[in-house]
């Protein structure tokens, strides 16, 4: 087509770069240069040109093909006949990459590869295949824990390989506790169920850590001055009875488990043994205005929204015209992430309510300008406290079963008698795929919490729930001197 090295240039990077514009307005350059220079038709240069607009949207050329195709059939052949070791592998590559290993994560969740907290047992550095019979899980990797890392773990693991399994707890801190494994590391381990194999809960672990590691410490340094306790120079039966080692254990109250959930998510970044917002799943499908990222296209600019969710990352800010204090923070619900601002005016009012691992509603303004979309808070609550207010009504569907249907009455009944509150109920029974509905007292009433309706809702006798909640109320963002005019 008679082009200059610098005009090619030009087209080589509207290809490379799948530039669309620069290709529309290269076409009839290429057309009349081709005529000019070799005499080629209209015709012949255009379906030469189409070519060159083909290879521009994805062109890739033969070689390269041919190696990923031969990655994609081994990784794809990894995967389907080996999925726990190959999903430990996609894990370990990635560790450090938060984003990446969520998604990861979800991918081993859909599989229904179980990846399980640390054990100071199992775990390796990286994330560690389990291989059980015909299936296994995935072990957290040591070194991939914060107040861990590589030198500790590798401590670990030489002692456990080098002397057998560590029998309990104190056996642990007496075996591994040195200037690499400190109180640090330790407490980490335990925050995390690194000693949940044990038997232990995690509370009492870290209420006794203090006490284990002096005793430990006053043990080594009595085995290396030479001494010997009296059971030892009995023949040392008692030397491998846990209730006999270490000092004795206070009664403390079980670690919470949304204690245990914040510090993986502290820990490991991310929550291996549930979720916060698992005891709302099927509130929120009513409570939340969407779901997904993708259905924010679907509503207008200033539309008002309520999401419940989990706050993280949470930064203070300050504007750059007046220094007032303002919020960007992400709200995080069972299965996506959303990043959210709040401005001063609302900040002022709410700001003293975000807090980093608060179960918060927000109600807030979905914004489009120029394609983009974004969310702003307006409002915080607690998301607890706030359950009750928006759930009207909750119709438990039962299975007419005799036992489990009396039984999910006498439960019901009990919680209504604790929890008397405003969110009316009813009960119907599935007959034959037809749903037949009781008369239920108007007075039938309780206080619905995320504790009580996820012991409902797993109860046998639940064949499905229908639950109706106060609609969203639009945020009226006017100014003070506006409010007094109609909104339309």
């Amino acid at each position: 087509a008679g082009y200059t090295l610098g005009g090619a240039d030009i087209l080589r990077r509207a290809m490379g770069k799948k530039i669309k514009s620069v290709m529309d307005a290269q076409k009839q350059v290429f057309i009349d240069g081709a005529r000019k220079t070799n005499k080629i038709d209209a015709k012949t240069a255009t379906a030469i040109f189409a070519l060159l607009e083909k290879f521009a949207q994805y062109g890739f050329n033969k070689s390269h093909s041919a190696a990923y195709a031969m990655l994609s059939y081994r990784t794809a052949y990894l995967k389907a006949n080996y999925p726990i070791e190959f999903m430990a592998a996609v894990l370990t590559s990635e560790q450090g990459n938060s984003d990446k290993i969520s998604n990861f994560l979800a991918e081993c969740n859909a599989m229904n590869v179980p990846v399980l907290s640390p054990d100071i047992n199992d775990s390796g550095s990286d994330f560690t295949p389990i291989i059980q019979g015909d299936w296994g899980s995935i072990r957290f990797g040591m070194a991939a824990m914060k107040g861990v890392g590589e030198g500790a773990s590798i401590v670990i693991i030489n002692e456990r390989n080098a002397n057998g399994p560590y029998k309990d707890f104190n056996d642990f801190i007496v075996r591994s506790a040195d200037k690499a494994v400190n109180r640090r590391v330790i407490e980490a381990l335990i925050k995390t169920g690194g000693f949940d194999s044990f038997g232990e809960d995690r509370a009492t672990l870290l209420d006794c850590l203090d006490s284990e590691l002096a005793e430990a410490e006053s043990t080594r340094r009595d085995r290396e001055a030479g001494q010997s306790s009296l059971f030892d120079m009995m023949g040392g039966d008692d030397a491998d009875d846990p209730q006999k080692q270490g000092p004795s254990r206070k009664t403390v109250p079980p670690m919470p488990m949304t204690e245990k959930l914040r510090y993986e998510k502290e820990l490991l970044g991310f929550y291996i043994s549930g979720h916060p917002m698992d005891a709302y799943e099927g509130l929120d499908t009513v409570i939340d205005t969407f779901f997904k990222p993708e259905d924010l296209v679907n509503f207008d600019d200033r539309t008002t929204f309520r999401l419940g969710g989990i706050i993280s990352n949470l930064q203070i800010k300050y504007t750059r015209k007046d220094s007032r204090q303002m919020a960007v923070f992400n709200l995080a619900t069972a299965t996506h992430s959303y990043e959210m601002i709040m401005f001063p005016d609302p900040y002022e009012k709410n700001g003293s309510r975000l807090e980093d691992g608060k179960l918060a509603l927000i109600h807030g303004q979905i914004g489009r300008r120029n394609g983009e979309m974004s969310l702003t808070a307006h409002e915080v609550f607690d998301l607890e406290q706030s359950i009750p207010r928006i759930i009207q009504r909750i119709n438990f569907i039962l299975h007419p079963h005799e036992t489990n249907a009396t039984n999910f009455i006498e439960t019901f009944r009990k919680m209504i008698d604790v929890e008397y509150g405003s969110t009316s109920v009813n009960l119907s029974f599935l007959v034959e795929k037809q749903i037949v509905e009781t008369e239920t007292a108007q007075s039938l009433t309780f206080t619905i919490t995320g504790t009580n309706y996820k012991e409902l809702r797993r109860h046998p006798a639940l064949a499905g729930v229908r639950i109706k909640a106060i609609p969203v109320q639009p945020i009226d963002d006017r100014r003070p001197w506006e409010r007094g005019k109609k909104k339309f």
